[in-house]
Order: structure tokens, then sequence, then C-alpha cells
């Protein structure tokens, strides 16, 4: 972790872009599965849902990783080395990626408080 000066809004940002992140992940999530429900029965699959769903799910996927670049940026990790750690080791990496990243949020949050109280007092 960063032994930085915690901002006030470092840690809403940072947050922000990980819900963002889940939220992407998650739509891309439900285009897979239209996709692999609408090609179940063969010859079935209408051409133009199945491109829509394909088209989801590659954005969905692109918008996740913008975002999760974005959070790693704000927690100020390496950023390439990362993304490029997510491609390959797609979802893996994802899930210890937002682990890591969504506890370091609650540790600016902690210090943050720590820091209030301490001032209060």
């Amino acid at each position: 972790m960063s032994s930085t000066v915690v901002k006030p809004g470092r840690a809403a940002a940072l947050k922000s872009a990980l819900e963002s992140a889940f939220l992407a992940v998650l739509a891309s999530g439900v285009c897979l599965w239209f996709l692999i429900s609408e090609t179940q029965v063969p010859g079935e699959g209408d051409p133009a849902k199945l491109t829509m769903f394909g088209l989801g799910l590659f954005a969905g996927l692109c918008a996740h990783f913008a975002y999760m670049g974005i959070a790693l940026k704000r927690a100020q990790r390496n950023v390439v080395l990362w993304l490029i750690l997510m491609v390959v080791l797609m979802p893996f990496a994802s899930v210890v990626l937002g682990i890591l990243l969504f506890n370091q949020v609650q540790d600016m949050e902690q210090h943050a408080q720590d820091d209030g109280a301490e001032r209060a007092a």
C-alpha cells in the first residue's frame, strides 16, 4: 500500500472506478449469456442478434479494461503490467485486482476516519 497522504476524494474516485468496472463486466457477462443461449439450437440463431450480443460483449470487456486502468492509475499502481495480466489471465487477474483495490479503498477510508478523529480530539 502507499504511504502517501490520503486526500478526501481519492478513495471515492477509486471506488467509483471499481464500481464502473464491475458493472461493465456484468454487462458483458449478460451479453455472453444471451449469446450462448441464442446459439444452443444449431441454425436457429438470428444473425443480427448474435452480432449485437457479440458487440455488446466486446464493448463491455473494453469498458471493463478501461475502468480498471483508471482505477489502477488512481491507486498509483503499474497500469501496463496489470492490464497485460488482465488480458492474459482473464478473469482471474481481474478478480485479484478488484480485491486488492477494494481493500486499498477500505484502508484509505479507515486512514481518513482515523485522521479525522485525531483532528477532532
